[in-house]
């Protein structure tokens, strides 16, 4: 397994990606990208001229979720598979823009890297919705894409993943005793979030982001700020970062999937 941050740095995704892919990115729009944090999985076995799957997770999930999966796959199948932590998630860097265009194009920087021409996309919620707008934007990038638990739609109501949600993460990170150890910061978040989320496992996944900093305060480790800066774009009115855009022609592949990943190691 190998392991790093993407360093280098693009001015734009839309630029031709030089030296093996002749391609022309025709959306005039430049775009940060941030250095994302990734994990590969190859074994002996592994077909290197095959389109290597990637994983892009969930809000509030990380790498880890996927990271028995890409164990299994690489394993059993022949194909590499790359773990990534979205940006303002993880171990990646934190940024004030967060939409499906700028994970997209950090998607491309990272391909660019790794010196990939094409990829198996496969993202779950926030990540499904970056990985679709790589397709459409850039299709000749993606062999084919497998969306779960999400899809162009407007979210049902209800949705724990709300802007409540993150509202309060903010509220509470800021109102936490400085004099709390780590384990009772959670406790006094999960005191206030329950309301709102009623889910045990979802609790759990906002929970396990609750930081302890070495200056003493706590922080989350998602960008919560960003997360709503970007709302609209991500999650309430997606299909309106789409419209006008070609339809992608490859194979696509949804589902939903119920069992609890999130602490899987």
């Amino acid at each position: 397994m190998r392991h790093g941050h993407l360093l280098k740095k693009l001015p734009s995704f839309f630029l031709p990606l030089q030296g093996f892919l002749k391609v022309n990115y025709s959306i005039p729009q430049a775009l940060d990208v941030v250095s994302m944090y990734y994990e590969i999985y190859e074994l002996p076995h592994s077909q290197l001229k095959s389109p290597p799957i990637l994983f892009m997770h969930d809000l509030n999930f990380s790498h880890i979720s996927w990271r028995r999966v890409a164990r299994h796959l690489s394993k059993t199948g022949p194909r590499r598979v790359i773990i990534v932590d979205a940006r303002n998630h993880g171990l990646s860097q934190h940024s004030p823009h967060h939409t499906p265009a700028h994970m997209a194009g950090d998607v491309v920087a990272l391909m660019k890297d790794q010196r990939l021409s094409r990829i198996t996309a496969i993202g779950m919620g926030m990540g499904g919705r970056a990985l679709m707008t790589l397709a459409l934007t850039q299709p000749q990038l993606v062999e084919r894409a497998i969306f779960i638990n999400i899809t162009p739609a407007p979210l049902p109501k209800g949705f724990y993943l709300s802007e409540e949600l993150f509202q309060l993460m903010l509220k509470l990170e800021r109102s936490i005793p400085h004099g709390y150890n780590l384990s009772e910061g959670r406790r006094f978040v999960l005191a206030h979030l329950n309301k709102l989320v009623k889910e045990e496992m979802d609790l759990m996944l906002v929970i396990r982001n609750l930081l302890k900093l070495h200056s003493g305060r706590f922080a989350w480790a998602v960008n919560a700020q960003a997360i709503l800066d970007g709302w609209r774009d991500t999650m309430s009115d997606y299909e309106q970062t789409i419209k006008g855009l070609q339809p992608y022609k490859g194979q696509v592949y949804g589902c939903r999937l119920y069992a609890a990943i999130g602490t899987a190691r």
